[in-house]
């Protein structure tokens, strides 16, 4: 079982945004939805590096239950959109939660078989090694996109942290 660094939970706004999350994943439930997770939340949670800023949850499921979702998150009163780019966002002033299309944005790649300790919820999360390969993608897609290279840098920090787990 993996968890996040304890001191992640000390944060406030973390707190907030883990709460919002419980609440998204509570709909998912209801739902028969079994997202998995990845981006920053698997990051920091391979890495035991409490200083790895979670700006959102990123989850995944298939594409083909965002409408049901939407409109679930739709009529608890939570802002939701599905994007153009096989994305589903759900927000709540500054919190954000995403879920990605498994179909468009997870191809060859699955959950571990190693689960995450997210609070008090059991989530699959995404391998390490797919992690990884998820976030030499980003770098490669936003290499010299002057309006994405702060998400290119954040790619490349993350990258680079996933490859050094790797040495070890």
């Amino acid at each position: 079982m993996i968890t996040l660094p304890s001191s992640t939970y000390v944060d406030a706004r973390f707190q907030r945004l883990h709460a919002f999350a419980r609440e998204i994943l509570a709909i998912c439930d209801e739902l028969d939805i079994d997202p998995f997770i990845d981006g920053s939340v698997a990051v920091q949670a391979y890495a035991q590096d409490a200083a790895i800023t979670i700006h959102d949850v990123d989850l995944n499921c298939s594409e083909a239950d965002f409408p049901r979702l939407h409109a679930a998150l739709i009529s608890r009163g939570i802002r939701s959109e599905i994007t153009t780019w096989h994305v589903l966002q759900a927000r709540r002033d500054d919190l954000k939660v995403e879920f990605g299309a498994t179909e468009f944005w997870m191809q060859d790649i699955t959950p571990a078989d190693d689960r995450l300790q997210f609070g008090d919820r059991t989530l699959s999360i995404v391998g390490l090694d797919d992690l990884r390969d998820l976030y030499r993608r980003g770098v490669e897609e936003t290499r010299g996109l002057l309006e994405h290279r702060a998400k290119h840098e954040d790619c490349r920090r993350k990258l680079s942290l996933l490859d050094a787990l790797s040495a070890d």
